[in-house]
C-alpha cells in the first residue's frame, strides 16, 4: 500500500478487483452505475465510488476505508447525525476526503471475510431473487451453496441482515457460510479470495439459473426465451414507428423541466409488447429492485392510447397522484418511453425498465414474480444516498444549447460537420443526416467519444426524396423523442454557363438545394408543432444554410444561385406560416468556405469547376481562383464553419426574429 501526497492509491489487489469488475460490469450484471466491488488489503477496504460504472472502473477510482471503523459503525447503536452510512464512510476514510462518496453498501463489504467482493444485479439471477418462491428455488438449485437474505432496506439494516443470515447458516450447518449470497428483490453478492474463484461463482450461478429458465420456458411455451428486445432506433423501419412519432414529441414537451424539453427514448420490441399488458406486475404492481426506482421510477405512467388527449390526461393524472413527472410511460402491449435530461439518462432509464420486464417474465416462468411493496419502495424513494448516486451518474457540463436536439443535413463533412461539432460543444444532441452514412457514422462516433454517449446520431437521408426524409425523422424521434432545431444544410453546386449547363445538373442542384429544403421542413414541422402544442411557451427553429449567392447573382453558377434565391423565398414563406405552430424559420447566408470540400475537392470542387468554366478571367491554376475569391472579401478570408455555427446559435437564441436571411460573408455582401 502506498500514499501519494494527501491521498491514497490502491496497489495491493487493485488489479484483481479491476479485472473482475470489468468482466462482470456489463449490462447483464450491473446496469450503469449499479452494483459495486471491493478489495481488502492491510485492514483497508478499497471500494467503488457511488455512481461510477464497474465497466470503466480504474484503480485510482477506488475509495479507501478502514475496515475496523466500518465494523464498529455496523455494530453500534449510537445515534449519528444524518445518514448513518454516510457518517460511517466519513469516519472510516483513509486520507483526505476528495468529495467522492463510496458505495452505499460499504458495511457488508467490510463484514465479509473474503478478499474480493462483487455486488451485482444480474438479470438472470434476479429472476430467482425477485420471486415469491426464491427460497425454495435457491434450495432446489443450489442447496447449501448459497445464503438467501429476505428483502431488507439497504445500508446498515441490510448489512446486519446479511450478518444474521450467515450466523443462522453456520448454526444450521456447522459450516462456514458460502461466498454466494442472494438478496431478495435486490441482487447477489459473490465473495472469494481470488479472481478465478469469484468468476466461477458468478458464471456457475448464472448458468444454473439460466438453464432452469430455459427448461421452464420450453415446458410452457415450446422454446427458450429471448434475452434482448429491440429499441425503436435500432432498425430503420419498425411496426411501431408511427406510434413513436405520434407520442414521442408530446412526451418531450409534457415531461420537460425548466426551459428544456425532455429527451425521450422509446422501445417497441416484442418484449415490451408482451410484458406491458394490463395486469402485468411490472406495470401496475411496483418495482423489482432499488436500481429500478432510482433510474426508472417506482411505477410507469400507463397511457391507454396514443391519442394526444389520452397522453395529456395520463401524464396529468400521474403527476396529480405521485407529485412528480413519470420517468417511464407505457402504452400497454405496444410501446415504452423513458424521459431524461439527456439521451444517456433516458436510454439508461428505458434499459433499466426493460431489464425489469425481462426479469419479471423469467421470474414468472420459474414461479411468481415478486414486486417491492409500498413501504420497501418508499424507503428507496426517500433515501438520500440513492438520490446522490443518481445525481452523480447524471452529472454533466451544460452549454448554450443544453437539452436541445439539433438535426443537420449534409453533416458528414464541410459546413455541416463543422456546425454539428460546434452545436455539440454547446450541449446539443446532434443528428448527422447525410447520404454518406458511413462517414456520418464515423463522425458521430467521434462526437460521442468527445461529448458522451448518445450525444450524436447518424441517420441516412437523401434530402431530395420525401420517403427518405420522413424515415430519417422517424429514426430521430425514436432516439430522442423529437427535435428543437433543424439545420437544412445539404447542398450541391454544378457550375456552367447558361448555354452549356446540362439539364440533369440543373435538375440535381434544384432537387437537393431547393426541393430538399422543402421536403425537410415538411418532415420536421409536424414534430415541432406537436411539441409546441404541449409547450406553447417554447419556440422551435428551422435554419436554412443558404449562401451569399442567395443574396446576389452568381456568374456561370446560375443553377446554384437560383436555388438559393428560391431558398430565401421558401424561408420567408415558411416563416409566415409556421410561426402559428411556434416555429421560427430563418436562413444564414455564408460566404465561401474555401477550405471545405465544396470548394477544395480536387475533382469536383468549385475551384476546379470555376477554372474549367473560365469564370475567373486570366486564372491559370486553382490557386489563382482561390486568390481571386479571397480578394473579394473585406475581411480577407473565406467563411469558416464556426462563423456559421455562431450565426445559427444567434438565430436560435433570438426570440423575436423569423423570416430573416443573415449574411455571414466577412463584409462581402451586405444587406441594404
Amino acid at each position: 500500500m502506498t500514499t501519494e501526497n494527501s491521498g491514497v492509491r490502491c496497489v495491493a489487489g487493485g488489479a484483481d478487483i479491476i479485472e473482475i469488475a470489468h468482466r462482470f460490469g456489463d449490462d447483464e450484471y450491473a446496469r450503469a452505475g449499479g452494483g459495486n466491488c471491493s478489495v481488502k488489503a492491510d485492514g483497508v477496504l478499497w471500494i467503488k465510488p457511488s455512481g461510477t460504472r464497474m465497466k470503466t472502473l480504474v484503480a485510482g477510482d477506488l475509495v479507501p476505508l478502514r475496515i475496523d471503523s466500518l465494523l464498529e459503525a455496523l455494530h453500534s447503536d449510537d445515534p449519528v447525525e444524518g445518514d448513518p452510512v454516510v457518517a460511517a464512510a466519513r469516519a472510516a476514510r483513509v486520507g483526505d476526503d476528495d468529495g467522492r462518496r463510496p458505495s452505499v453498501e460499504i458495511l457488508f463489504h467490510a463484514l465479509l471475510p473474503e478478499r474480493l467482493v462483487l455486488h451485482l444485479h444480474p438479470l438472470v439471477a434476479n429472476a430467482l431473487t425477485c420471486n415469491e418462491d426464491a427460497i425454495d428455488l435457491a434450495e432446489r438449485l443450489f442447496g447449501d451453496d448459497v445464503v438467501v437474505v429476505d428483502y431488507i432496506d439497504p445500508g446498515i439494516p441490510l448489512a446486519r441482515g446479511i450478518e444474521a443470515a450467515r450466523t443462522v447458516y453456520t448454526q444450521r450447518t456447522g459450516a462456514t457460510p458460502p461466498g454466494l449470497i442472494f438478496l431478495r428483490n435486490h441482487g447477489i453478492i459473490a465473495a472469494a479470495d481470488t479472481i478465478e474463484e469469484l468468476a466461477v461463482l458468478v458464471t456457475g450461478m448464472t448458468a444454473k439459473i439460466q438453464a432452469a429458465i430455459d427448461q421452464a420456458c420450453v415446458a410452457k411455451e415450446g422454446s427458450a426465451p429471448a434475452t434482448k428486445g429491440i429499441a425503436a432506433d435500432e432498425e430503420e423501419a419498425l411496426p411501431g414507428s408511427s406510434l413513436v412519432v405520434q407520442v414521442g414529441p408530446l412526451l418531450r414537451g409534457l415531461l420537460g423541466t425548466g426551459q428544456s424539453l425532455a429527451i425521450i427514448a422509446s422501445d417497441v420490441s416484442d418484449l415490451v409488447a408482451s410484458q406491458t399488458g394490463v395486469g402485468k406486475p411490472i406495470v401496475s404492481g411496483g418495482p423489482l429492485i432499488p436500481d429500478q426506482i432510482v433510474y426508472a421510477g417506482s411505477l410507469p405512467c400507463v397511457i391507454p392510447s396514443p391519442a394526444e388527449a389520452d397522453v395529456r390526461a395520463a401524464v396529468a393524472d400521474y403527476v396529480k397522484q405521485h407529485g412528480h413527472n413519470p420517468v417511464v410511460c407505457v402504452i400497454p402491449g405496444q410501446a415504452a418511453f423513458a424521459a431524461g435530461a439527456d439521451q444517456a439518462s433516458a436510454a439508461n432509464a428505458l434499459a433499466v425498465f426493460t431489464d425489469a420486464l425481462r426479469v419479471a417474465r423469467d421470474a414468472n416462468l420459474l414461479g411468481v414474480c415478486r414486486v417491492m411493496d409500498e413501504r420497501e419502495r418508499g424507503f428507496i424513494e426517500n433515501w438520500e444516498a440513492e438520490a446522490y448516486r443518481k445525481k452523480v451518474a447524471a452529472s454533466t457540463t451544460k452549454g448554450r444549447l443544453w437539452g436541445k436536439v439539433a438535426v443537420v443535413t449534409g453533416a458528414a463533412q464541410g459546413f455541416g460537420l463543422g456546425i454539428s461539432q460546434a452545436l455539440a460543444a454547446q450541449g446539443a444532441h446532434v443528428v448527422l443526416a447525410d447520404l454518406n452514412i458511413d462517414l456520418a457514422r464515423a463522425e458521430a462516433e467521434k462526437l460521442c467519444g468527445t461529448f458522451g454517449a448518445g450525444r450524436a446520431l447518424a441517420v441516412a437521408v437523401n434530402v431530395s426524396d420525401e420517403a427518405s426524409q420522413r424515415q430519417a425523422v422517424s429514426q430521430i424521434v425514436a432516439a430522442y423523442g423529437g427535435l428543437d432545431l433543424f439545420v437544412s444544410n445539404a447542398g450541391i453546386a454544378r457550375a456552367a454557363s447558361v448555354t452549356e449547363q446540362r439539364i440533369e445538373d440543373f435538375d440535381l442542384v434544384t432537387a437537393v438545394n431547393y426541393k430538399g429544403y422543402f421536403l425537410g421542413v415538411r418532415a420536421v414541422a409536424p414534430i415541432m408543432a406537436a411539441q409546441h402544442r404541449v409547450r406553447p411557451d417554447t419556440l422551435f427553429d428551422i435554419v436554412e444554410v443558404n449562401s451569399k449567392s442567395g443574396l446576389e447573382g452568381s456568374k456561370r453558377n446560375f443553377a446554384y444561385a437560383g436555388s438559393k434565391f428560391g431558398g430565401i423565398g421558401l424561408t420567408q414563406s415558411f416563416a409566415l406560416e409556421l410561426i402559428e405552430s411556434g416555429i421560427k424559420v430563418n436562413a444564414v447566408c455564408p460566404g465561401n468556405f474555401l477550405d471545405g470540400p465544396l470548394w477544395s475537392d480536387p475533382e469536383r470542387g468549385l475551384f476546379v469547376q470555376y477554372l474549367e468554366a473560365g469564370k475567373v478571367p486570366g486564372a491559370k491554376h486553382v490557386a489563382d481562383v482561390r486568390a481571386y475569391y479571397e480578394s473579394k472579401v473585406p475581411m480577407g478570408r473565406g467563411c469558416l464553419p464556426d462563423d456559421v455555427a455562431r450565426a445559427v446559435m444567434y438565430l436560435v437564441e433570438q426570440q423575436y426574429e423569423t423570416g430573416q436571411a443573415l449574411p455571414v460573408t466577412g463584409g462581402q455582401v451586405m444587406l441594404s
